[in-house]
């Protein structure tokens, strides 16, 4: 099964900087997908995560409150300078959800 078909649902670009938690550390890496059940995230090569329940931070273009969730980590992926993780929201408030989805439903032109 390929990666699209895995997908519950719709993806669109981002490019903002997320605030990220891992085992106590703060990071800024930057988002680079978004969808309603999860994030991609890049950021340079060398900075090493230890933990595997990140917590991110954002707000997304045009809303200004800001978004928290915790995530599990899905895959790590090397791509040239940086590295890629995909992670899953799996403890998100209902309400930061439908900001996401409303965002998407924006973004991707839908109603």
């Amino acid at each position: 099964m390929n990666e699209i078909s895995r997908r519950k649902s719709p993806r669109v670009k981002l490019d903002v900087f997320v605030g990220e938690t891992v085992g106590g550390k703060y990071f800024l890496p930057l988002a680079a997908d978004l969808s309603e059940d999860g994030i991609y995230l890049e950021c340079p090569n060398g900075i090493e995560r230890l933990g595997n329940a990140p917590v991110v931070e954002f707000t997304l273009p045009g809303l200004s409150d800001l978004i928290w969730a915790r995530c599990r980590t899905l895959r790590t992926e090397g791509k040239g300078f940086f590295t890629g993780r995909a992670l899953r929201f799996v403890n998100i408030a209902p309400v930061d959800r439908q900001k996401i989805r409303y965002f998407i439903h924006r973004r991707c032109g839908m109603r």
